[in-house]
């Protein structure tokens, strides 16, 4: 059963393996460029503590207020008062959080030249979690997982997300996919990318499905993260011929970085050549990009 586009959707088991990874490394010092918080009519603008609008309230930005930002990162898109969009977002550090670039006068309508693109695994978007925390679907959920992970790269908070229980997250993305998470049906071997798009939905999301790698690819270097389908017996941490469904979160320095729900729970680089060969297999070939 192929999981190209139009046809039915994979069903994607996982299992965990041996694992041989490193954890990614952080980037430079940021060269800070100074900017100015406005457009906000007196209200304020909030600091988020991820790049949109469900980062929790980190305080408030007043008018006029003027911030050093030390990086910029694709996130939410956000209209101000005046009816200018965009989904930038500008990290300051004094704040501990993000400001919505859209309220913000930096004297570019985009990206700040010489401000770097925020390192997300050392700030938190990329939060690496495992499918396996003893739910009875375990050893399937890393479509779930994969939800989870890639709402977060987006700067989405999951619905019934709790870092320090992820798997209260991981049985409502299983529940929002129309699947009872507290029993095991031998029938049911995993999810697919329909299933995906539905629990993406429930949190408000819009999943496109895509059977164009280089499509996919693009979308990740643009700031959006993919849930992609695969086999992961070509991926280096790995080696085990399993379908299965990671997170491909973000791009930095030339690698993708990956979260992959039955591996180490780390942020992965890879090359697009590792993930090629990850996508093409018959219950591969197909990305849903948020």
């Amino acid at each position: 059963m192929s999981s190209r586009i139009g046809s039915a959707a994979a069903k994607l088991l996982a299992v965990s393996g041996m694992v041989a990874g490193v954890v990614a490394g952080t980037a430079g010092a940021a060269a800070a460029a100074t900017a100015t918080v406005g457009n906000t009519d007196g209200v304020g603008l909030t600091v988020r503590s991820a790049p949109g609008t469900s980062g929790a309230s980190q305080g408030l930005a007043h008018d006029g207020q003027s911030v050093d930002v030390s990086c910029q990162v694709r996130g939410e898109s956000v209209t101000n008062l005046r009816g200018f969009t965009s989904d930038l977002w500008d990290y300051v550090p004094e704040l501990d959080g993000y400001l919505a670039d859209a309220y913000m006068a930096t004297g570019h309508d985009d990206r700040i030249p010489g401000v770097p693109e925020c390192d997300q695994s050392s700030s938190g978007r990329y939060v690496p979690v495992s499918q396996f925390q003893g739910q009875p679907n375990e050893g399937e959920d890393c479509g779930p997982t994969s939800v989870v992970t890639a709402l977060l790269a987006a700067g989405v908070t999951p619905r019934s997300w709790d870092p320090s229980n992820p798997v209260l997250a991981i049985n409502q993305a299983r529940a929002d996919m129309g699947y009872d998470p507290g029993v095991q049906d031998p029938e049911q071997y995993g999810t697919g990318e329909g299933d995906v798009r539905q629990a993406l939905a429930a949190n408000g999301v819009t999943g496109e499905v895509s059977g164009d790698l280089d499509q996919v690819l693009s979308h990740v270097r643009e700031g959006r993260p993919v849930v992609m389908a695969g086999n992961m017996v070509d991926l280096p941490w790995s080696g085990h011929f399993v379908p299965h469904f990671l997170t491909v979160a973000g791009y930095e320095n030339g690698e993708y970085l990956v979260l992959d729900p039955a591996s180490e729970t780390i942020v992965y680089r890879t090359s697009a050549q590792v993930l090629a060969a990850f996508w093409d297999h018959e219950y591969g070939r197909a990305g849903v990009m948020l």
